[in-house]
């Protein structure tokens, strides 16, 4: 078996496992979710914001802080990104462990 079909399997034994099910899920309810769609799509644009500005030298102002903490704060009280955001730390946790795995066998 060539090394590009045992990735291909190890693929297929990822999106099997429960945690990448439910990462699936909780990133489908999020696109049906309106407020839930808008509110990461703000909470991006602004840290893309603040991270050009951040590039360019610039000084990020009281209000522009202020602005992104209550997006974040407004994010981390609804219930839809928030269950996206356990999903995507538990998957975030299996491929980490997959890689350790990796590194194991190659040193």
């Amino acid at each position: 078996m060539s090394l590009s079909e045992k990735a291909k399997e190890l693929a297929l034994a990822v999106k099997d496992t429960e945690e990448y099910k439910n990462l699936t899920s909780a990133q489908t309810r999020v696109k049906l979710d309106p407020a839930a769609s808008q509110l990461i799509e703000e909470l991006q644009k602004v840290q893309e914001s603040l991270q050009a500005s951040q590039g360019e030298g610039k000084e990020i102002s009281p209000d522009q802080i202020q602005h992104y903490q209550t997006l974040e704060s407004q994010a981390h009280a609804n219930l839809t990104l928030t269950n996206l955001l356990k999903a995507q730390q538990a998957f975030s946790e299996i491929m980490n462990q997959v890689n350790q795995s990796i590194t194991q066998e190659l040193f």
